[in-house]
């Protein structure tokens, strides 16, 4: 049971970030996602058929699953997440953005199944190689790097000992790609939320003081769009369930979300 539990990974997540992708989708597309229309985007940018534009599309699809107040449409969504990552690696199979939006949503799908079903998908491995791969061609990329950190920690806090021995992950590898990608990417709110979320569900007794810092540092950053406003309003909100009820109610409220 370990082992499977160690294959539904998280939301690998649930790292969505807002910075557009190289090559840029159209502007109304641009213009409709930072406004926090994010299907009438993923509906833009799906028409254009450009590696870019489809990648651009899988963001903003994952995105509305990270924001819409029901989750009755959430199968829908990530059904045309995954296949518009998987149009934008087939157009393109050197795309960085492709890569990593596809284990976005292997992550999301992971923690959505159950353990026999994450464990006969394999969203965990095939996860982990898109994030090996895309560090590979871009070694510098911070979401990357904060994927990883994600999977390491997460991989820690199911499988123990055993997971870590198994999957060659530990907490120092994991903090240390979470403090690089906020390193590469210091006005992110995003990385530091997660690094937060990631820390409160390993141990948040232990970690409390360390996530309750990253969560004001994720909070405190000037957010550039929709997404970022509600990263940093979720930040606030679980930075005060931690000081005024505690990190059993903070652990239990950051399991609670999407992201």
């Amino acid at each position: 049971m370990r082992i499977k539990a160690l294959m539904a990974a998280p939301l690998l997540a649930l790292i969505l970030t807002a910075a557009p992708a190289r090559a840029e989708p159209a502007e109304a597309a641009l213009r409709l996602y930072a406004a926090g229309d994010f299907l009438a985007a993923a509906d833009l940018a799906d028409d254009r058929e450009t590696a870019a534009s489809l990648s651009f599309a899988s963001r903003a699809l994952m995105a509305q699953c990270a924001t819409a107040p029901s989750r009755s449409d959430l199968d829908t969504w990530l059904a045309r997440a995954e296949r518009a990552a998987r149009d934008a690696l087939e157009l393109d199979p050197q795309s960085v953005d492709a890569r990593l939006q596809l284990a976005l949503v292997y992550g999301a799908r992971g923690r959505r199944a159950s353990l026999t079903q994450a464990f006969a998908g394999r969203y965990a491995p095939r996860g982990r190689a898109l994030i090996d791969e895309a560090l590979a061609l871009e070694p510098r990329n911070a979401r990357a790097h904060a994927l990883l950190g994600a999977w390491n920690l997460e991989v820690l806090r199911r499988g123990g000992r055993f997971g870590a021995v198994t999957y060659g992950a530990s907490y120092r590898a994991g903090a240390a790609e979470f403090e690089r990608a906020m390193a590469l990417a210091p006005d992110d709110p995003t990385i530091p939320l997660h690094y937060a979320f990631a820390l409160l569900e390993l141990n948040a007794a232990q970690n409390a003081d360390r996530a309750a810092a990253l969560l004001r540092r994720a909070a405190g950053l000037r957010p550039r769009d929709a997404l970022e406003r509600f990263v940093t309003r979720t930040a606030q909100r679980i930075a005060r369930t931690l000081e005024e009820d505690g990190p059993g109610a903070a652990q239990r409220a950051a399991r609670a979300t999407f992201l």
